[in-house]
């Protein structure tokens, strides 16, 4: 049973975006293949192309922006680029740039990123999504990021059905004032691989996570997006 319930159409939606906002659940829905953490009450965040204000975005008051900018590469391989920002506590316009963590608990070796990036690659074969949700994490309220990739690592076309791997950030702050890590980023804290393989990354999201398609979702509506 679907239990997510779209209650806003954002103004412009990108295929590579897969934004539709939808309610806090009433009931708990926990994500399929989870590794470690139990999400749920998810909540997507409507967003549109251009700079997005994001009310209370980190959990404490402050209003963030998140800004979802299209690189033209003038052929299939455009992609959106998504930017965080949140003001320093106790600003209001003391902006500062929000990194994501890709590897876990600062490793050796870990590294950060400014941005996230989503490839819909000429619609129907969608190679990244990107999504900011709210949401409760083992229970307790978070925002996150989630990213789904079409692993092109073993691939001959990017047509191919290939694995999905997915990738949740919880949003978080550098309490102990770590050198060389910002004062609040993204933390990466699953990365998992989903069930089946898919043409389309969008179709991934919806066939193993369960939210709805984008509304303007121009792939395949099959059991892997392939339109076999």
């Amino acid at each position: 049973m679907n239990l997510w319930r779209p209650i806003i159409d954002p103004t412009r939606t990108f295929i590579g975006c897969s934004i539709l906002a939808v309610t806090l659940l009433s009931a708990a829905t926990t994500w399929a293949y989870k590794t470690i953490h139990k999400i749920t009450d998810i909540a997507i965040i409507p967003l549109r192309h251009g700079v997005n204000e994001i009310d209370d975005l980190a959990g404490d008051g402050r209003k963030g922006i998140i800004v979802d900018a299209w690189r033209e590469n003038m052929n299939a391989h455009g992609y959106t680029v998504y930017s965080v920002l949140l003001p320093r506590p106790g600003t209001v316009d003391d902006w500062n740039l929000v990194d994501f963590e890709t590897h876990r608990k600062h490793a050796n070796g870990g590294t950060q990123v400014d941005s996230l990036y989503a490839q819909p690659f000429e619609d129907e074969r969608t190679l990244d999504s990107v999504r900011f949700v709210k949401a409760k994490l083992d229970g307790v309220r978070a925002t996150l990021a989630i990213s789904a990739r079409r692993d092109m690592s073993n691939a001959e076309s990017y047509g191919d059905k290939l694995p999905v791997i997915f990738e949740i950030y919880r949003l978080g702050r550098n309490e102990e004032g770590i050198p060389g890590w910002p004062l609040e980023y993204f933390d990466l804290i699953e990365r998992f691989r989903a069930k089946n393989e898919y043409c389309n990354s969008d179709l991934a999201l919806t066939r193993e996570l369960n939210p709805p398609l984008p509304a303007d979702y121009q792939g395949y509506d099959d059991e892997d997006g392939c339109g076999n």
